[in-house]
């Protein structure tokens, strides 16, 4: 391909990885082809380097080929679920198009049937801004705050994709990439480093949810490389089919949220590496060896440099940092030099990083009394190892609810609960033991601490 990106000596040639998504297949040639007509197709429509275009396709042979024309062209995309109102996306990101499955809007493409470009014309709006050198607009989870559109310049991508592969096991890997695509983790290090080094890459519709399905594709296809949060680890973890295929696997990545012991003993047996960063992180910050997980353990640092802030609170800062944020119809430039504050606190033992929780989730009761929510319930977890989950939360506006789960679904001694509460003993009103099942979860196994179990 001929393109004007810093990117664009990555996809020079074809590569060797051929797509494998729900059961079609397309050689490496062909969707070189594919990404070739993408680029030939918005150039004619005038969509060039700086200019935005919402994505909301699934993971497949569409995705793809205009991820690669758009990286090589220098275009910014912005990755959304296959779900989303992209009409909206693309006034609020200033967007000359959207890409998406299905649509009567003209500014929005739909892809042929082997994902290339459509066979009539595009049609882009007009669009003021630009964000030139910025490969992507990524959205937060908003798991520590609001969710907003972080800038990845063309640098950052480059910087994590150098940092990173040399322990992604991807050399003629063949990958399941079931981590969706429209996330920083599923894209910068799942598919890209899929393209660029991975023999077959398999992916699928189906939800991740389904661990018979991910099993089944696993076992026909010889997957050796695959990544995942840990609640997809969990229930592969649950059938022995799963644990098998957890312990067979090359490489791959474990991350996107927190992992208990009972989930570290069993990747301990693989040669599965944890991985922690944020969107904007673009997402790297560290990696632990193969099969070195406890838990909490979110690794080492990897092509970024990180510290503790006085408050216990991790920052890092690199060619990995975002540039900025989208907001308001234009780009907020931040400076590459800063540390960038995650909101995670953590704990570091020579060299190795633990997570304690997020900042964010402290509260105050009625009376003003500070309750450090994430520290007290990693002491919680740290001497009371029955427990498997364990949330704290206002009760009444002046006092405390501990929820929790067992191993072993049985309850927990209240006396030894208040002792490890110390000062704050005094509030406890309720203490419930909860089913596993009782809890709402994220797709990556957080807890929503919005829609937590009643305890009146």
């Amino acid at each position: 391909m001929t393109g004007n990106s810093a990117l664009q000596e990555l996809f020079d040639a074809c590569g060797t990885a051929e797509l494998l998504a729900d059961g079609v297949r397309l050689s490496a040639t062909a969707l070189h082809h594919g990404a070739d007509d993408w680029s030939r197709a918005l150039r004619r429509a005038g969509v060039t380097r700086g200019d935005r275009i919402v994505c909301a396709l699934p993971n497949g042979a569409a995705f793809a080929q205009l991820l690669v024309a758009a990286l090589a062209d220098g275009v910014t995309l912005a990755p959304a679920p296959p779900s989303e109102d992209v009409v909206p996306l693309m006034e609020s990101l200033d967007a000359r198009m959207a890409v998406a499955m299905a649509s009567t809007n003209r500014h929005v493409a739909v892809p042929s049937r082997t994902g290339g470009p459509p066979g009539g014309p595009i049609h882009p709006r007009a669009s003021a801004a630009r964000s030139d050198s910025i490969a992507f607009l990524l959205r937060s989870s908003g798991s520590t705050a609001t969710p907003r559109w972080s800038a990845i310049s063309e640098r950052a991508v480059l910087s994590v994709l150098h940092s990173h592969l040399p322990y992604l096991e991807m050399d003629g890997s063949v990958s399941l990439s079931i981590l969706p695509w429209h996330h920083a983790f599923g894209l910068i290090l799942g598919l890209l480093p899929a393209l660029l080094r991975s023999r077959r890459i398999v992916t699928t519709s189906e939800s991740a949810r389904d661990v018979a399905v991910l099993i089944a594709l696993a076992q026909a296809q010889g997957v050796t490389q695959m990544s995942m949060v840990p609640l997809v680890a969990e229930r592969l973890a649950a059938q022995q089919a799963g644990r098998e295929l957890l312990t067979t696997l090359r490489g791959g990545l474990v991350g996107g949220a927190p992992f208990d012991a009972a989930l570290a003993a069993v990747l301990c047996e693989s040669r599965l590496r944890v991985g922690y960063g944020q969107t904007e992180a673009g997402p790297g910050i560290m990696l632990g060896q193969p099969g070195e997980f406890a838990a909490g353990f979110i690794g080492r640092p990897v092509g970024c440099e990180v510290r503790i802030d006085a408050d216990g609170v991790l920052a890092f800062r690199g060619d990995n940092a975002s540039d900025g944020y989208w907001e308001h119809g234009s780009l907020g430039a931040l400076d590459q030099d800063r540390w960038h504050r995650t909101g995670d606190l953590v704990t570091c033992t020579d060299g190795a990083y633990t997570f304690i929780g997020r900042a964010s989730l402290s509260f105050k009761l009625s009376n003003g009394t500070v309750v450090d929510a994430p520290r007290i319930e990693a002491a919680l977890r740290a001497h009371l190892p029955r427990i498997s989950h364990v949330v704290l939360a206002p009760h009444d506006g002046g006092s405390l609810a501990v929820l929790y789960s067992t191993h072993d679904a049985l309850p927990l001694d209240a006396a030894e609960v208040r002792q490890l509460l110390g000062g704050l003993r005094a509030y406890l009103k309720r203490l419930v033991c909860v089913s596993v099942d009782a809890w709402v979860r994220s797709a990556k196994g957080e807890i929503d601490r919005r829609q937590l179990p009643a305890v009146a």
